[in-house]
């Protein structure tokens, strides 16, 4: 049985949506504080990139929140970027979810490792352009709640 998760627009509107980026190894070194988002989903999840918005984030189950904030749009790179978070500079390659809560601004975020079986369970990928370091990054918005640890396909 092949299992997955509701894509953007589908099911309940009141339910709140959540993004799935990638990141790619060389996107940061350790202690950076940076996550770089296409900007069409960019947009489509936090709203038009012409200014500065502050952002909080939790990991599900904790209770420590983390200010940080999503870039205005950067024009060269089509991109807007998570900034001041430091533990994306801890976590490798992977899929990032940031889940939007009840709070207005809050967002749950949590990776997962196992990239294939994230992308063979989830339908509506975007490819974002390819850069001097290689493909363009994978990101899509699906309705939430999303399951924390996708195991099989």
């Amino acid at each position: 049985m092949k299992r997955t998760v509701k894509t953007e627009g589908a099911g309940n509107p009141e339910q709140g949506r959540c993004l799935i980026v990638e990141r790619h190894e060389w996107e940061t070194g350790f202690a950076q504080e940076q996550l770089q988002i296409p900007l069409a989903a960019a947009t489509r999840f936090f709203g038009p990139g012409t200014s500065r918005r502050n952002i909080r984030v939790r990991i599900p189950g904790g209770k420590q929140i983390y200010p940080c904030s999503v870039s205005k749009t950067h024009p060269a790179s089509r991109t807007r970027r998570i900034n001041g978070l430091p533990i994306v500079g801890l976590l490798g390659s992977c899929f990032v979810f940031l889940q939007e809560t009840d709070e207005p601004d809050l967002y749950e975020m949590w990776c997962q490792y196992d990239m294939p079986i994230v992308v063979a369970s989830i339908k509506g990928w975007e490819q974002a352009r390819s850069s001097q370091h290689g493909r363009g990054r994978l990101v899509n918005i699906v309705s939430a709640p999303v399951v924390r640890w996708i195991e099989r396909m």
